[in-house]
């Protein structure tokens, strides 16, 4: 049974949680990770799911990877309020499958944040000004199905796999925590080291969970002078909105895509 201390960072999924110091040591320079995008059709069943059932909504996934790396559908949650048809739907978020989606390789740069010094940030989203710079870097690509609303016409129904590695670092050699935080929408789940650290699924507004490394060490498994992976996973399913921002002291590695995507079986 895993300790307080990871289902706390977990508990945090519905929270904007700052980071607890300036990092001023760690490195601030620009990070380009790329990861693959899956393009769907809107008549997919887990996209604009028949019967709306909006909100955050925890447990979707088992709270460990699969031996194929991916997250698995918990079928002990009301998953269809998630609005996840089942088991065969949500098997093709992040597998190749033909005629079901097209998949293809998108970078993003992680800056230094201006405000927080020794803080990385990757940024798609609507302002508190109420300017407009969503996340949607699947429009002309893929089945290009678009929708015009509110924020123009783009190209939803689409999910995101991103992988990239760090060390984790000895606490007492530096001055500041490992953390890593999301803010977004709609599905978000983030694993370091096979664990889920961040659990946001459900079709939902932005929302926001974070963790920290040196609090959750011990639960993740992590030693000093280890590298480990972690992998984000996205999915943008309901329209109009789509924003994506994460926040990290850690410093990123980039792990190019595999050549072969895995299959859906």
């Amino acid at each position: 049974m895993r300790s307080k201390t990871l289902l706390t960072a977990l508990a945090a999924g519905l929270l904007a949680v700052p980071f607890s110091a300036t990092a001023d040591e760690a490195e601030s320079e620009n990070v380009v990770l790329t990861g693959t995008i899956r393009d769907f059709l809107q008549s997919h069943p887990d996209m604009e799911y028949p019967h709306k059932s909006f909100g955050v909504r925890t447990g979707l996934v088992h709270t460990q990877l699969g031996e194929d790396g991916l997250p698995q559908l918990n079928t002990s949650a009301n998953y269809s309020r998630g609005m996840i048809s089942g088991v065969s739907s949500f098997n093709q978020w992040f597998r190749d499958v033909p005629g079901v989606n097209v998949s293809f390789p998108h970078s993003i740069t992680l800056e230094p944040h201006p405000d927080k010094p020794g803080v990385l940030y990757f940024a798609r989203e609507k302002q508190m000004s109420g300017s407009m710079r969503y996340f949607f870097p699947a429009d002309g690509m893929g089945f290009n199905d678009s929708k015009y609303v509110s924020t123009g016409r783009h190209n939803f129904y689409f999910t995101y796999e991103l992988r990239t590695t760090f060390t984790y670092t000895d606490p007492d050699e530096r001055d500041h925590d490992l953390e890593f935080s999301f803010t977004g929408d709609d599905d978000v789940w983030v694993y370091i080291n096979g664990q889920l650290v961040v659990d946001l699924g459900g079709v939902h507004g932005q929302a926001s969970g974070s963790v920290n490394l040196d609090d959750a060490a011990a639960d993740l498994g992590l030693e000093a002078g280890s590298n480990y992976e972690l992998v984000l996973f996205f999915a943008e399913r309901h329209t109009t909105e789509s924003n994506f921002r994460l926040e990290t002291t850690l410093q990123l590695v980039e792990v190019p895509p595999t050549v072969v995507s895995p299959l859906y079986d």
